[in-house]
């Protein structure tokens, strides 16, 4: 019985030692628009969403050679990423582990990151 209860607090301090550390990797990261072509729509979120949802840039537009900065509220994890140039062509890159990328670049090609 002893054991048990042992082997049992162990488990749930262990698990409890985990969570914190993915619950703060640091999400922020920076958008920039080194494509040659003006962003009009740029739309990011958990890829277990399958909804691109809003425009993350609304009614503003990004310029080639401008950035901006986010900070996607929630826990890090895979994320998905799309761009809508001007010209209307668009790009997509999926699965971005957002606890290390700290760049998304719109690039000539499509989107990186880094």
């Amino acid at each position: 019985m002893i054991r048990r209860f042992l082997l049992g607090a162990t488990l749930l301090a262990t698990m409890a030692g985990a969570a914190p550390a993915y619950a703060q990797c640091d999400t922020r990261f920076t958008f920039r628009n080194n494509s040659g072509s003006q962003v009009n729509e740029f739309y990011f979120g958990p890829s277990s969403n399958s909804n691109w949802g809003r425009d993350r840039l609304g009614e503003n537009v990004l310029p080639n050679g401008r950035s901006v900065s986010y900070t996607p509220g929630g826990r890090g994890g895979a994320y998905d990423f799309k761009v809508v140039w001007a010209s209307g062509e668009t790009a997509e890159l999926m699965r971005v582990n957002i606890c290390e990328a700290s760049e998304i670049i719109a690039t000539r090609r499509g989107i990186e990151a880094r």
